[in-house]
């Protein structure tokens, strides 16, 4: 009757698995997956799992196992050998009922899943015995020898008793008090060709290796899961405070102490020792992430000693705490994989900006590295003492973690700031072939020890499927958009310092796109950011004067005399271009792409050329700011350059009943050409214009901060150079701090950078 049970369950079984089931669960190990259930029966084989069976090829250069424990038996062979079923079967029945007594059902699962391979499930070995034909085998084989033992000295035959069982002190361990008349089994490489015992020693030291490697393993998934799950979802909640009412001048000081400001001193936008230095609003992101790395990686775990694979605590710290840091590297970087996506679904759910996700992306980078290093140093540490890391070295999965962690590395000089300004293109292109390598180093490193057994692969797979879905939505919306023509034209009377872009086709309202010049030199694949400027929506390039109001509401006409310099508002005739355009862009020759423009401008017949481009976009890199600018009365401009750009969107947009813009510029020329589009501006926005000097903005946010405390909250846009911005959120923060009566307020930097 036990026979056809045991037949019954395991036709059952294989059935099952024909249908997809898993025999160790999916997913992450502890979430979803299993290593050893139940550990009881895995720590049964693996003391005998070298051993030499009958079957077992002699000659055989074939690893069974894995890379760090290799076995040279076959599953075939260890389903079929009758020795080692009946070894595997007594050494169950003894054990499970006094360590965790799992159910009979999951030690049947266990028998005809993982007898064969001993890690992960496979139901296509099938044991040429069931597990209770096993067992019974196994007792007569301990009665035989009992027998033969009580002829030879005259003592009467012992059985096992389970209830009588008691837990005893051996060798520092906390084992059963348990015997067989059965010989020893051996573990090693020793032939296993009779019905064995394994001591309770032996099972103990396998059981507390196992078990601790499981429990830890789970550890490091859910810490990497913690760490992940934290840095992506914490802008969420965060951002809610966004629907503070507005007027409420606490939480304005409050913002005005612990948010805008700069961490230390008065810089953020202008680089302080070759790094950026975040306000303190990202810096309570980054001390959080900061701490829960720490943390996490150093506790909690658990060591129980002594036990079969590690000899010391030590040993087994350094090979726990250098498995947490590999696992939670990945956690670090599915969350910097998807912050740096322009696609990045938390633009849409969140207030911040792109550029604080991509100085976000920067820190999970750090701490990328920095687990990385660990994972491969203190691994590295724990095979030298071992004395087995030449044989690891020359193993492929070692090889490819070295390929992982020089490419994690190199990340950090080629990511420096300098390097960002001066070599933007080969910051660029040395970013991706980097985190290609860094995937392909990781993947193989994962792949060449466990395949797809563990799940370790999920993360990269996670990933790698931010990076490329991001890349392929890019792909689609250029591919929307079709290809178009652009016409860069060099603004007059400004040196040469600024073009102007138009493109026919699509009309592109606000926002930031990226422009691809596939013709314009051999790195056809890069796109760059430029800010959507509306034309005139009317198209309008007569050479009509506008007026232009004040700062205080008059208006002057044709022309507004602003400190020394004089600003015409006529529309030039590089307006012309954008009667057809769809979409314009305005930007100042630097380096890269727009050096490169600005040669093909020179090189043309009248200052302007014809190129084919591809568009990507547009993007809302600023966050949803509509609910914050939604609660403000009043909205305060300040641009220098083309950093007017961004601005006039708000402007356009904006419904509050009081709009003011403020613009500092060095040369006459760039008013003269985007003379339409502020005229295009609502007719309540203000706007004053400066050029060849700074704009006096302590008298400007003196003036709407303090001179209109009543008029409910204000938004604050800035948008220009880095010193620039840097001196607005320096004194909006100190009026709100000092002035008990400051005026409520939103503060918007937009800047786009690396």
């Amino acid at each position: 009757m036990t026979s056809v049970r045991g037949s019954l369950v395991s036709g059952l079984l294989i059935a099952l698995y024909t249908l997809g089931v898993q025999g160790d669960g999916i997913g992450l190990i502890g979430w979803g997956k299993t290593l050893y259930h139940p550990t009881c029966t895995f720590a049964c084989r693996n003391f005998i799992r070298k051993q030499q069976l009958e079957c077992t090829e002699v000659d055989s250069t074939e690893n069974h196992g894995t890379a760090h424990n290799p076995v040279t038996t076959s599953p075939d062979c260890f389903v079929k050998d009758p020795v080692f079923l009946k070894t595997m079967a007594l050494c169950i029945d003894v054990y499970c009922p006094l360590s965790n007594d799992p159910p009979m059902s999951l030690i049947d699962d266990y028998w005809v899943s993982h007898l064969g391979t001993g890690t992960l499930g496979d139901y296509q070995y099938v044991p040429a015995m069931s597990y209770q034909d096993a067992l019974s085998a196994a007792r007569e084989d301990e009665s035989r020898a009992a027998l033969n033992i009580s002829s030879i000295t005259g003592n009467e035959t012992t059985t096992h008793d389970h209830t009588n069982m008691r837990m005893l002190k051996a060798r520092q361990l906390n084992t059963f008090d348990v015997s067989s008349p059965l010989p020893m089994a051996a573990g090693g490489s020793a032939h296993l060709n009779v019905t064995s015992f394994i001591s309770p020693e032996d099972w103990q030291m396998q059981y507390n290796y196992l078990s601790d490697f499981e429990t830890n393993e789970t550890g490091h998934s859910t810490m990497a899961i913690v760490i992940a799950m934290v840095a992506i979802l914490l802008p969420i909640p965060l951002s809610l405070f966004r629907f503070i009412p507005g007027g409420v001048r606490g939480w304005t000081y409050i913002q005005s102490l612990l948010v805008y400001p700069a961490t230390w001193g008065k810089r953020h936008r202008v680089p302080v020792t070759g790094g950026m230095v975040p306000t303190r609003g990202q810096s309570l992101y980054i001390f959080l992430i900061s701490v829960l790395n720490i943390v996490l990686l150093l506790a909690p775990y658990v060591i129980n000693q002594p036990q079969a694979s590690f000899e010391s605590t030590g040993m087994q710290k350094l090979s726990i705490i250098g498995n947490r840091a590999g696992v939670m590297a990945m956690g670090n970087v599915v969350a910097l994989f998807l912050f740096a996506a322009r696609n990045n679904v938390l633009l849409y759910m969140a207030d911040w900006s792109y550029s604080t996700y991509i100085l976000l992306h920067r820190w999970l980078g750090y701490w990328a590295v920095i687990h990385t290093v660990i994972h491969s140093f203190m691994l590295l540490a724990n095979y030298v003492i071992k004395g087995t890391y030449q044989d690891e070295f020359a193993r492929l999965y070692w090889i490819w973690g070295i390929v992982g962690t020089v490419a994690a590395v190199a990340f950090i000089p080629f990511s420096l700031l300098w390097v960002r300004q001066k070599f933007y293109e080969f910051f660029l292109a040395s970013h991706v072939a980097l985190a290609l390598l860094f995937i392909l180093g990781y993947y193989y490193h994962i792949w060449y020890v466990y395949g797809y057994s563990w799940g370790y692969e999920i993360w990269i797979f996670v990933a790698g499927g931010i990076w490329g879905a991001d890349r392929v939505i890019r792909l689609g919306r250029m591919v929307f958009q079709g290809g178009r023509t652009a016409v860069i034209t060099a603004i007059q009377d400004v040196d040469g310092e600024y073009l102007r872009i138009d493109v026919d086709g699509k009309y592109l309202k606000d926002g930031v796109a990226y422009l691809c010049f596939p013709s314009l030199g051999w790195r056809f694949w890069e796109t760059h950011p430029f800010s959507v400027v509306c034309p005139s929506e009317s198209g309008n390039d007569s050479d009509e004067r506008a007026s232009t109001p004040t700062s205080d509401g008059n208006t002057e006409t044709p022309e507004k005399l602003t400190g020394t310099s004089k600003v015409a508002t006529a529309v030039s005739a590089s307006t012309n271009n954008s009667k057809q355009a769809a979409a314009t862009f305005f930007t100042r020759t630097r380096t890269g792409v727009t050096k490169q423009l600005a040669a093909r401008v020179s090189g043309a017949a009248g200052s302007s050329t014809r190129l084919r481009v591809l568009i990507d976009g547009p993007y809302d890199h600023s966050g949803r700011t509509s609910t914050q600018l939604g609660k403000c009365s009043g909205i305060l401009c300040i641009a220098g350059g083309v950093g007017i750009t961004p601005c006039l969107q708000y402007l356009r947009q904006s419904g509050a009943k009081s709009s003011k813009l403020y613009w500092s510029i060095r040369k006459s020329g760039l008013a003269t050409a985007l003379a339409p589009t502020l005229d295009a501006l609502p007719g309540n926005v203000q706007i004053e214009t400066t050029v060849g000097q700074r704009l006096d903005l302590d008298s400007i946010l003196e003036r709407e901060m303090l001179g209109a405390i009543d008029d409910g909250p204000l938004a604050i846009v800035v948008c220009g150079p880095p010193g620039m911005a840097d001196d607005v959120r320096q004194k909006v923060v100190s009026f709100a701090r000092t002035h008990p009566l400051s005026r409520p307020y939103v503060l918007l930097d937009e800047a786009f950078g690396w």
